[in-house]
């Protein structure tokens, strides 16, 4: 058996030189009332990442700030008494224009994902919107982005397409020029008694006439995608084998116990942003330790406009 050493951990110090370059931009920050989001917020600000807008219930703010040693003197806070309110007082500065980017606080995703996706918020694209994990990954050679596995449950073809067109531009925004995309099922040829090859048999051939600065191969087994070897075996011949950038999933579960797994069992490091809204919104987790919170500031720089 080949015996894999791995490399160093290099992909986020990349990131954050890129972003750090970029400038910070402003972040509207929702219900930072504890010490995980609070904290996020401190560490991107010190990184020079972003410069934030508190949005939230002040008294737990300013509790927080100082229960667990946070200075926040020279962050505006807006009062809010609700998550709700939070969220949509958030938005209302995208919606002005007056933040790159939004970040989750200490609330439900749901709260502050339906007050980004609400008409009148004017921040809806034509694209679907979805979430995408950058791994660094130290048996693997490069970064390797899985989408998505936070946000779209069960993605029809159409919504598949979107979620793989904002995973390109985004690659390409942290500096991968032409993306090679793998979309993911059980098996390397479409069965008709596997849906997710027959959708990905179909979205490679609908990408060669919609996707010209990525290249773009399923359907693929996991083994086949990430090993040149595994695809040389089963005579698979693309450029994506052994190389991809980004991993489609076929849904929600696949992607969850993937990167979960990378994380848990082969010591990935990891950070997520959400795409397709007019600005990306930071998911930041409970479980995301303070380098995590930091990265996935850097990648919000580096998707804003």
């Amino acid at each position: 058996m080949q015996n894999f050493e791995g490399r160093e951990y290099s992909v986020f110090p990349s990131l954050l030189q890129q972003a750090k370059a970029k400038g910070r931009i402003k972040v509207a920050v929702a219900q930072p009332t504890d010490e995980t989001s609070l904290s996020g917020v401190v560490d991107s600000y010190k990184e020079g990442l972003i410069d934030p807008i508190l949005v939230g219930d002040k008294e737990k703010i300013n509790i927080a700030a100082k229960q667990f040693g946070f200075d926040i003197s020279n962050f505006e806070i807006i009062d809010a008494s609700s998550d709700v309110e939070a969220a949509t007082k958030a938005v209302e500065f995208a919606t002005k224009g007056e933040v790159k980017a939004l970040m989750k606080g200490n609330l439900h995703t749901n709260d502050i994902m339906s007050a980004v996706l609400k008409r009148d918020a004017g921040l809806r694209t034509d694209r679907n919107i979805s979430h995408v994990f950058v791994m660094d990954v130290p048996a693997y050679h490069k970064a390797l982005l899985i989408t998505d596995a936070a946000i779209n449950i069960a993605p029809d073809i159409n919504a598949k397409m979107s979620i793989m067109k904002n995973s390109i531009e985004f690659a390409q925004k942290i500096g991968i020029v032409k993306p090679k995309v793998a979309i993911l099922s059980a098996v390397e040829m479409p069965y008709e008694k596997v849906l997710s090859s027959m959708e990905a048999d179909e979205l490679s051939k609908m990408a060669k006439d919609e996707i010209k600065d990525a290249i773009v191969h399923g359907p693929l087994a996991f083994d086949n995608a990430i090993s040149a070897i595994s695809a040389k075996i089963k005579k698979i011949d693309s450029p994506v084998c052994g190389d991809p950038d980004i991993l489609l999933m076929p849904q929600i579960e696949s992607g969850n116990i993937l990167f979960k797994s990378l994380v848990y069992l082969a010591y990935a490091k990891v950070a997520g942003v959400v795409l397709g809204a007019k600005v990306p919104v930071i998911l930041t987790s409970r479980a995301d330790n303070a380098e995590a919170r930091v990265a996935s500031s850097a990648l919000a720089v580096l998707a804003s406009e």
